[in-house]
């Protein structure tokens, strides 16, 4: 609690600083005008986002600075992730305070449809360098890629002004650091300066942070080039460089016992957070360099811990609790940093997590969770000798993987997802051992494209055998064939023919089966039964309607009262052998962190009325002396020192339904993909969608934030 107490600015000296005003630098000046009560002077503030923070994971142990910073500020309990709750959609909500229907954005993988007589789509390179696909749905965790896609949208990939813009529009210095994709998406226009894991921007800074002998990241060398050409020092190394996962081979998904497939090793101790070295050579720079000479108003920070390690080990693993132990250690860096400088009481930090994470599992019943033998040997080139072992309540999930594309050609749609053959070791494993989807060899590379590359797929057993999901040429694509664009906790179903029969179609599969979870359509096909509408949860964007905007959106199923290495939460995902993800409706995705600690928050505060992801950017703007009249959000005047309402809100909450359910179902089980084995136990064939939310009223307006959405078979 001493760091807290040293940092935290008593409301006195908050009084006094809003006597005053600032320049862009942070340098105090005399103020000749008394400053409007609601329109509070400029007062630094840093936000700091830990990817992937569920709220439960603060502790005093794991995260002691950020512990400590919650308790001696705001800690805002009951926050929520825009949905769909990955990190891209949540990086739009920062940056603009809005949500889809606003900023038109639907990122981590959308598809752009080819557009006009052409079949124009984007084109570009990645930060790597190389050529960027845009015929397949595109990551768009990439500053080349958000470029190339801002480019192709005329300036427009956000609709509405972004907080950085209205900061710099203000005159005042702005900083992103961290995470490739999330961190740029926070400063399209390049106003500000910026690092992350990939470039360094603009050029001048490259020419500073060399002349003070600081390395680069060495994809830096791609963004430049002719007389603006980046030339590496000699010593320069990888300082952004991450490992890949610690993995071990399993033969459980074959049933003759001899292909392997690999695994995440759960049980490893050895790693902690492959991104560690990456994430303090980028604090360092921050600290030892921007911070001091560049003085930023208004900076971002974001880093992929502990979501990264939550996905390759899952939550509550003892390497995603040494990720937390690593990403508390940048806060206090953060924190002594800005002590070091002078600027610790005039200096706000929130900190916020773009989403929660849960386990990837299915029913635990149906796939029960298993030991890890583990490794005799520490790992050698990223392999261990960790096997799987028995049945056991206190074990590791080795299920909850989902190939929409693969379940529904088997069905007979022409969908594609832009991915070749692959394998994953959460397929499922039954109670009896037996592999959900055994894994097989191409020798002949007829369906993989490559001799004996190995692959999981049932449209494989089709008389037109399938294995191969990739998106035809611009041009080609069968009439009413699907693009699904797989993200993890949710999938996006694009259908460019908008077919309403394709559509009744494809909700009737997803309906059936017990993977998937609540359902949305976009309006232009009507009440759909047992399914919402895009625009219930803010998902409709006239202008992205038809480049870009899905059709149809679906949580996969998830089960908040199931835990997995004592962490609640689980669900289905888009196949991808991840131990961890978010992404769905769920409620460990949906609510997530929220904390802010300085001069203008109050002390010692638990706010319990809701507030979410939006609501950042419009409070952010309000303590630099700015509005966003644009955002969805609200400022969170109830952890303000000096709110700009004392309004009291009003919370209403209430369960939203679709007009009427669907009937006439019969569901289908998820340890048969085929859709043979039916659940016997659901005999009223009926589905249904229900939405959990909040409304809050406060000064004569109404904000709704969504608790969670979940499917109801019966």
């Amino acid at each position: 609690m001493r760091l807290a107490k040293t940092f935290i600015t008593p409301l006195a000296l908050g009084i006094l600083l809003a006597a005053c005003g600032s320049d862009s630098d942070g340098t105090t000046v005399a103020s000749t005008t008394p400053a409007a009560p609601a329109t509070p002077t400029a007062t630094r503030t840093i936000i700091m986002v830990w990817d992937g923070l569920r709220p439960d994971s603060v502790n005093a142990t794991d995260t002691p600075n950020l512990y400590a910073l919650r308790q001696s500020g705001v800690n805002f309990s009951d926050n929520h992730s825009t949905y769909p709750t990955f990190t891209m959609m949540n990086a739009s909500s920062f940056a603009t305070g809005s949500f889809p229907k606003t900023s038109g954005f639907y990122g981590n993988t959308f598809w752009t449809p080819p557009q006009g007589s052409a079949n124009t789509i984007p084109a570009g390179s990645g930060a790597g360098g190389a050529a960027q696909d845009y015929q397949d749905p595109v990551f768009t965790e990439d500053y080349a890629v958000l470029t190339t896609l801002n480019d192709y949208y005329g300036g427009q990939l956000l609709l509405v002004k972004s907080l950085f813009a209205t900061a710099q529009a203000a005159g005042l210095t702005t900083a992103t650091i961290g995470k490739t994709g999330a961190a740029y998406l926070q400063d399209l226009g390049k106003g500000g300066v910026f690092l992350d894991e990939n470039t360094v921007q603009p050029r001048s800074l490259v020419t500073e942070l060399q002349g003070a002998g600081i390395a680069l990241p060495v994809n830096v060398v791609k963004n430049y080039s002719g007389a603006d050409a980046v030339t590496l020092a000699a010593n320069n190394g990888n300082p952004t460089a991450r490992a890949g996962y610690v993995t071990f081979n399993t033969t459980a998904y074959d049933p003759n016992g001899k292909v392997t497939v690999a695994a995440r090793d759960s049980a490893d101790t050895t790693q902690g957070a492959p991104e560690d070295a990456a994430n303090k050579y980028m604090m360092s720079v921050y600290t030892q360099y921007i911070l001091p000479q560049k003085k930023p108003m208004l900076s971002l920070i974001w880093f992929r811990t502990p979501d990264n390690v939550e996905h390759g080990y899952g939550p509550g693993s003892a390497n995603m609790k040494a990720g937390l132990r690593s990403q508390d250690a940048r806060l206090g860096e953060l924190i002594a940093a800005l002590r070091a400088n002078g600027m610790d009481n005039s200096t706000n930090i929130v900190v916020v997590s773009d989403h929660g994470h849960s386990s990837v599992s299915g029913p635990v019943s149906t796939f029960p969770l298993r030991a890890i033998t583990a490794s005799t040997t520490l790992p050698t080139g990223g392999v261990s000798g960790a096997a799987i072992g028995a049945p056991d309540p206190n074990g590791f999930s080795f299920s909850g993987d989902v190939r929409s594309a693969d379940l529904l050609t088997y069905r007979g749609f022409a969908a594609y997802d832009g991915a070749g053959c692959s394998t994953s070791a959460m397929y499922g494993l039954t109670a009896d051992g037996k592999p959900v989807i055994p894994v097989n060899v191409d020798t002949t590379g007829t369906l993989c494209g490559s001799a004996n590359a190995k692959y999981q797929a049932i449209s494989a057993g089709l008389t037109k055998p399938v294995a191969s999901f990739k998106v035809p040429a611009p041009g080609n694509l069968p009439a009413n064939g699907i693009v699904v664009a797989a993200n993890g906790g949710s999938d996006y179903f694009y259908v460019p023919g908008h077919d309403a029969a394709t559509v009744q179609k494809l909700v009737t599969v997803l309906q059936q089966r017990e993977e998937y979870g609540a359902i949305f359509v976009d309006s232009r096909y009507g009440n759909i039964p047992g399914t919402l509408p895009l625009a219930q949860v803010n998902l409709e964007n006239a202008k992205r309607q038809n480049n870009g905007q899905p059709d149809v959106v679906v949580s996969f199923n998830w089960d908040y009262n199931t835990s997995v290495q004592g962490m609640p939460g689980i669900e289905f995902e888009s196949v991808g052998g991840q131990r961890g993800m978010h992404g769905s409706f769920g409620i460990s995705d949906v609510h997530n962190t929220l904390i802010a600690n300085g001069p203008s928050f109050l002390s010692n505060k638990v706010v319990t009325t809701p507030s979410g992801n939006v609501d950042v950017a419009p409070t952010v703007a309000y303590l630099l002396g700015l509005s966003m009249p644009q955002a969805d959000g609200r400022v969170l005047n109830e952890g303000l020192a000096s709110p700009a309402t004392k309004d009291v809100p009003t919370v209403t909450p209430s369960t939203v339904t679709p007009a009427a359910a669907a009937t006439g179902l019969t569901f289908e089980l998820p340890t048969d993909p085929t859709g043979a084995a039916k659940d016997t136990a659901l005999t009223k064939g009926t589905y249904n969608v229900e939405l959990s939310v909040k409304d809050l009223t406060v000064g004569g307006k109404s904000y709704r934030y969504f608790d969670s959405a979940r499917a109801v078979r019966n």
